[in-house]
């Protein structure tokens, strides 16, 4: 199957997240007052994606009932396709001993972050020295970032490991107290002396057997797949859907899917022609005023520049000047 094919053929490394999609149908059978309802003000569908955080793309697409918790759904997700030697990088709202077993099968790992309240973490807190180790992370080509931390394994394959941002602790720390002393509300020194302590700390547990740099580097490797989310809520703009039929909604669930696909290939085209002055929607422009118009039974390419083909060359599409049908 399509879907299973890119799972095959991806990266290893696969974020797994949910979002919302408002329903302005009466009849669809996946929508129903969720969570979000208040905000919303309609019923919504619950989808979840899988996604490359390596090649930057979804491999995989499924909706769910609104009313569904994603504890639940993300079983049923999991169990619908063939996962092996992946690594699984999910949120916190996943944790349940049912899923991470899921998630261990078939040479299969994952990094979650845990809540204060995880009794191992409340243990842990309360001798924290972080004399694991140390390493630089570098956030982007200009940023680096100086991570302490301490390991420990809870038993023979799962690590849970508490990193701390040297450098975002102090940022932090140095912004709280320019509020205090602005007398900003709700900035008060018992607040400061409770919370200074845990800016910038990641509580993360993983199964995967690498160094705590790689993990780190994995699990904020995480966060492209809110920066995709962003853009089909926004950008895509699947919103108030009025798909009434069960089959046809899950056959959304390919368009979505699809249409994630060409966007991050044309991200990644755009990047490759290295100009910042050009973006996606600059080349959605270009190519969207050019034309197919039919002459003597063949469509021939009109409404071209010169300079914008030549673009779309070097991004490796070169439009066909003309299409004879068969």
């Amino acid at each position: 199957m399509f879907e299973q094919g890119l799972i095959d053929e991806c990266s290893g490394n696969l974020a797994i997240d949910g979002h919302v999609i408002r329903s302005c149908s009466n009849k669809n059978d996946l929508a129903d007052p969720g969570y979000k309802v208040r905000e919303l003000k309609a019923s919504q569908v619950n989808v979840l994606i899988a996604y490359d955080t390596k090649n930057m793309s979804p491999v995989m697409y499924r909706t769910y009932r609104g009313s569904s918790v994603d504890k639940v759904s993300v079983k049923e997700f999991l169990e619908s396709r063939t996962f092996k030697n992946i690594k699984f990088l999910v949120d916190r709202g996943f944790y349940s001993e049912e899923l991470l077993e899921l998630m261990s099968k078939d040479g299969n790992s994952y990094i979650i972050p845990l809540q204060m309240s995880n009794t191992h973490v409340k243990r842990i807190k309360k001798s924290l020295t972080y004399t694991s180790g140390e390493f630089v992370y570098k956030v982007n080509i200009k940023e680096t970032a100086r991570i302490i931390y301490y390991e420990e394994y809870i038993d023979d394959t799962t690590r849970i490991t508490f990193f701390k941002d040297v450098d975002e602790n102090n940022s932090k720390r140095k912004s709280y107290q320019q509020l205090l002393a602005f007398g900003e509300n709700g900035y008060t020194k018992e607040n400061y002396e409770k919370y200074c302590e845990w800016w910038g700390v990641y509580i993360l547990q993983d199964t995967t057997g690498q160094t705590a740099s790689s993990v780190y580097s994995d699990y904020k490797s995480r966060w492209s797949i809110e920066t995709y989310n962003n853009y089909v809520k926004n950008d895509a703009d699947f919103n108030d859907l009025k798909n009434q039929d069960y089959y046809c909604a899950h056959g959304f669930d390919f368009i979505m899917l699809v249409t994630g696909m060409i966007h991050s290939r044309l991200n990644e085209a755009v990047k490759q022609l290295n100009k910042s002055s050009i973006s996606t929607i600059d080349i959605l422009i270009k190519s969207g005023h050019m034309r197919m118009v039919l002459h003597d039974k063949i469509w021939k390419l009109h409404n071209t520049r010169t300079k914008d083909i030549e673009i779309f060359q070097k991004m490796g599409f070169t439009p066909e000047k003309e299409y004879v049908p068969k």
